[in-house]
């Protein structure tokens, strides 16, 4: 028998026994029962049992709609699940993962602990070679220093090549500035070279400048600032004397190994009297020149001059013995330099050398300059 045959039989006996209401009972009326106390139980009331109601719901259009917006978003909550749920399982399995964590078998949490542990380490691994694999097909972006070492090998090789053509735009020798050919030396003649170092005065070298003597053409005055430059083995030299005056653009002038000021003359080893001026052959026609400065009396002492420019009123007052191979950085470097009422920057001279018979001569350093500072501190 079904559930609704099994209500009406016992509405039907309810309805034998002389009950005073039948189905559906009457509607009561609420505002007696706002009056009426609430009374005790009777013994009569008591053995009432509860029946069935089968009346119609009440339809209630508000409550059907308050209900439907609940709904509403318990399926978008529900939806909204199922998609990150979704979402997890693809993850997961093209990461390589588990999509199934049921256990087959209990195991304990030792066991579930290592197993976690030892599928990380698969991970892990599995994660390491991929990398490796694509850190070894994979190209460098930056380009490697053998590669660029090899192209300049290579290019460096086409250049040398090319040089030996016989028309060439731009040459792989340096040629040399020489402004006047007067100051060209002749096939037949070797004229000397010799390094000279300028630093800053207890501080950086600034460079090394290259000069060529003009022994064929005035050897004595050659001869005296070779000496200098090496040293006399009294305690004499160029080394650690200072340019004691500074014309920008126009000349320096240094080289005094007595007195460091420009008021010292110096006497060569074994002469009482300094040498005089031999000639004034060369003018003063270019700049990059050496000349040894000429006393009123007609001595060289010693002292010489770097001009930067042409220099006409130099002429039968300086002896031009030498020029600074240029193109030259530390040449073009120092002509800025200086004031002609100020001495700093102290630029000296820090070392010298030269080539003689293949053996490399340095110069010594000057030591008369520090006895004679003492001798007048």
């Amino acid at each position: 028998m079904t559930l609704m045959g099994v209500i009406l039989k016992k509405v039907r006996s309810r309805d034998s026994v002389g009950n005073d209401y039948g189905s559906p009972p009457p509607e009561i009326d609420e505002t007696l029962l706002r009056r009426n106390k609430i009374k005790k139980r009777t013994k009569k009331e008591a053995r009432v049992r509860a029946i069935v109601d089968s009346s119609s719901p009440y339809y209630n259009e508000l409550q059907m709609y308050r209900s439907l917006r609940d709904w509403k978003h318990r399926i978008q909550k529900i939806y909204l699940d199922n998609i990150r749920i979704l979402f997890a399982i693809v993850k997961a399995y093209l990461n390589g993962g588990w999509l199934d964590s049921h256990w087959s078998k209990p195991t304990s949490l030792r066991n579930q602990y290592h197993y976690h542990r030892v599928r990380m380490y698969e991970v892990v691994n599995r994660e390491n070679k991929e990398i490796y694999k694509r850190i070894k097909e994979t190209n460098a972006r930056v380009v490697p220093t053998t590669a660029l070492n090899k192209a300049w090998t290579r290019n460096k090789q086409d250049i040398i090549r090319m040089s030996k053509n016989q028309f060439i735009l731009f040459p792989v020798q340096q040629l040399e500035t020489i402004e006047d050919v007067a100051f060209k030396a002749s096939n037949e003649v070797e004229r000397p070279r010799a390094n000279i170092t300028l630093r800053m005065r207890d501080a950086a070298i600034i460079g090394t400048m290259i000069v060529e003597l003009f022994v064929d053409v005035c050897p004595a005055t050659c001869q005296l600032f070779l000496e200098l430059l090496d040293g006399d083995g009294l305690g004499y030299g160029y080394v650690g004397t200072q340019f004691f005056r500074k014309v920008p653009g126009l000349y320096w002038s240094g080289g005094d190994v007595v007195h460091n000021n420009g008021f010292g003359c110096y006497a060569q080893r074994g002469r009482v009297r300094p040498i005089t001026a031999e000639n004034y052959h060369f003018s003063h026609s270019m700049p990059g020149l050496l000349s040894m400065r000429v006393m009123s009396d007609e001595l060289v002492c010693g002292v010489f001059n770097i001009t930067f420019k042409p220099l006409p009123q130099f002429d039968l007052k300086n002896v031009v013995f030498g020029r600074i191979i240029r193109p030259c950085s530390t040449y073009e470097v120092i002509r800025t330099l200086g004031s002609p009422l100020n001495s700093h920057p102290i630029i000296e001279i820090a070392a010298t050398g030269r080539k003689v018979d293949k053996r490399f001569i340095r110069g010594t350093l000057n030591t008369k300059l520090q006895t004679n500072f003492k001798m007048y501190k």
